[in-house]
């Protein structure tokens, strides 16, 4: 799995850091000093993530994220990273996990590729490419500590029962279609039109509950709905108007409010909402047609809860984690001396 290895390659298209080596560390892990160097690593990756985050993104530092000012929600990430790499190299040695034979090679031809990116930002902030190929060793080395936790470990398996609570509370799929609420012409409906077409869109509903296909119903219900809306256009194949869409329980606010609905909603049932010009005719159907794509989509939940586990573990083992700061070099590292500046 290189997604730990790939991820972060295009954020950090984006940032800068400080420069300065004016100490020989700024704080202390479990009594490891941290070198400005990789503290400024860490500075430039936690302003990543604030990015995104920030309700102002002309000045990250002058915003608030998650009800921190943007400095310290910087600060705080940055120490959470140099945790997270000190857990990493520990448990790496506690495993004596070793590289393959050819990763070594890999990571350098990556980072080599990679560099011609990412190069003005990091020696802009008195990085070099070997500080570049560091970063992306440790991330190589996260993936084998998570592989041999979680994959090469045949010990406390993910449970069917546990993949099955995970899919009916965080995922759904639906097949939709949308009959029109306004005419042809763009004119809004008369009071006499509305009533009309709401019962075309009820009738649609009752007779895919009652069993007949949603390409079936689309057809008859876009013709008739048609009729009413200023055209004699005749929908015989209404499958081309049949959507297919899954749902994530963390996105529904994103789109629809109404696709919250859908969790409680019975597999099979068919309801519609009315949402701007349109009606929404939809069914909640299997998450999977046949039993080979279940498989993967299980294969894809135990991925998703071993990340939850994961991290969830390393942040435990951070929680416990000794630091001392180095007062004074704080003062020459602080996040308003994030370059910005790309090139």
């Amino acid at each position: 799995m290189l997604k730990r290895l790939l991820r972060p390659l295009v954020l950090l298209l984006f940032v800068t850091g400080c420069t300065a080596k004016e100490y020989d560390w700024i704080i202390k892990i479990e009594d490891q000093p941290i070198a400005p160097q990789d503290f400024v690593a860490a500075q430039m990756h936690a302003y990543v993530e604030a990015q995104p985050l920030a309700d102002d993104s002309g000045y990250v530092l002058d915003s608030t994220i998650d009800g921190v000012d943007g400095s310290q929600w910087i600060s705080n990430h940055t120490l959470e990273k140099l945790k997270r790499d000190y857990f990493i190299e520990a448990e790496f040695e506690k495993r004596n996990l070793k590289f393959a034979s050819q990763a070594r090679d890999f990571i350098e031809m990556f980072g080599r590729e990679g560099w011609e990116n990412v190069q003005s930002i990091y020696t802009n902030n008195g990085l070099e490419l070997q500080h570049y190929l560091d970063y992306l060793e440790t991330l190589y080395k996260e993936q084998l500590v998570f592989n041999d936790i979680f994959i090469n470990s045949s010990e406390d398996p993910v449970t069917d029962r546990e993949i099955e609570d995970y899919l009916h509370n965080n995922l759904c799929r639906v097949s939709l279609f949308k009959v029109a609420r306004i005419n042809d012409d763009g004119t809004p409906l008369e009071q006499h039109q509305i009533t009309d077409i709401e019962t075309v869109v009820a009738t649609a509903v009752d007779s895919i509950n009652n069993g007949l296909s949603m390409a079936d119903a689309a057809s008859v219900a876009l013709t008739d709905a048609g009729k009413l809306l200023g055209s004699n256009e005749v929908f015989s194949n209404g499958a081309d108007f049949v959507s297919t869409v899954y749902i994530s329980n963390s996105n529904i606010n994103l789109v629809y409010d109404f696709m919250a609905d859908f969790f409680t909603v019975p597999q099979g049932q068919c309801v519609y909402y009315t949402l701007d010009d349109c009606y929404y005719i939809c069914q909640r159907i299997p998450l999977c047609d046949t039993q080979v794509e279940y498989m993967y989509l299980k294969q894809d939940v135990v991925n998703i809860l071993r990340d939850v586990e994961f991290e969830e573990m390393i942040a435990a083992a951070c929680r416990d984690m000794t630091v001392e700061y180095n007062d004074e070099a704080l003062k020459n590292y602080s996040p308003a001396k994030i370059n910005m500046t790309i090139g």
